[in-house]
């Protein structure tokens, strides 16, 4: 019975995985192709940029999800052990890399509205290129932060999972991971939040409209990235569980890692979408192509557009 339960979720990990390098590739092709055939301001480009390197690691992470789900299926179905390769310690060790990478893309993102508004006099903080450069050396800086769980030799051979990963029992690299890929970066979010709200409260009320309208803005877009990664951190809260209960029974779950992933997939999938309508810029470019395809009559509801030789009359 729990063979069936775990196969079952592994088997919906997989194909919710693989829908997730779908959207979130087809999204990417999609910021590229806008970046490089049309113009836009600084603002904009940043904002762009910053997306353009989360959709990567969404793929990225979700591509080693589908390895880790596809082992899992087949040594479940022919019990074959691969052993503890070198991919196989390597793809461990990168996942929750790429899951740091990618919450610290968020941090970003908020760095660059909390230097819109508290520090828009030092202009160079807004520059393209600083934004540029950033992503590669967080995650250059981020690899070594994780580093300690390979001198530590955390990472195992699983044979119940039939992939490399920290064993869950194994409490010091569980939570090293946890408080590298997580805790780090909801803290800051919090305190750049924070920070940008009080500064708002103290600014005079004769403040121009067009400054106070880009101030209300930017503080709603880091209020929405702050609700969105805060969602997606509750849908660990099933591992948290078994991990509490770990403590106090000292009895280990066989299904842990499956329920892990299974979250885990159902917010990268949640994520691709959200941050699609969370953000303006990446929503306008989203849906162009949708919005050019149809016509608004005067009353105001869709219509396919048709081609206009068919709307023309033909006179003999």
């Amino acid at each position: 019975m729990m063979n069936n339960i775990g196969f079952a979720l592994n088997l919906i990990t997989l194909v919710v995985s693989i829908l997730t390098c779908l959207i979130s590739f087809i999204i990417f092709i999609n910021i590229i192709y806008y970046l490089f055939h049309n113009r836009m301001n600084q603002e904009d480009k940043v904002t762009i940029i910053h997306c353009a390197n989360i959709y990567p690691l969404i793929f990225s992470f979700t591509g080693i999800l589908v390895t880790f789900s596809i082992q899992s299926l087949l040594g479940d179905l022919y019990g074959k052990e691969s052993g503890a390769s070198l991919w196989c310690i390597f793809a461990a060790y990168i996942f929750p890399v790429l899951c740091t990478t990618l919450y610290w893309a968020f941090v970003n993102q908020a760095i660059f509205r909390l230097c819109r508004i508290v520090y828009s006099t030092r202009r160079w903080l807004q520059n393209f290129r600083l934004h540029v450069i950033i992503p590669p050396i967080q995650f250059i800086f981020i690899c070594a932060l994780q580093c300690p769980v390979l001198f530590w030799h955390d990472i195992v051979y699983l044979p119940q999972e039939y992939y490399c990963y920290i064993p869950y029992t194994n409490i010091r690299g569980i939570l090293w991971s946890i408080l590298n890929a997580y805790g780090n970066p909801v803290l800051i979010l919090l305190f750049i939040y924070l920070r940008i709200t009080i500064f708002l409260r103290r600014q005079p009320i004769n403040q121009t409209f067009i400054v106070k309208k880009r101030q209300e803005r930017d503080l709603l877009v880091i209020r929405r990235i702050f609700i969105t990664v805060g969602l997606l951190l509750t849908l660990g809260l099933p591992s948290l569980v078994l991990l509490i209960m770990l403590s106090i029974t000292g009895e280990e779950s066989l299904l842990f890692f499956r329920i892990e992933w299974l979250s885990v997939s159902l917010s990268m999938v949640g994520l691709s979408v959200a941050l699609v309508f969370i953000t303006p810029q990446l929503k306008s470019i989203i849906l162009k192509k949708y919005q050019r395809n149809q016509v608004v009559p005067p009353n105001g509801s869709l219509a396919t557009a048709v081609p206009i030789g068919i709307l023309q009359p033909r006179f003999k």
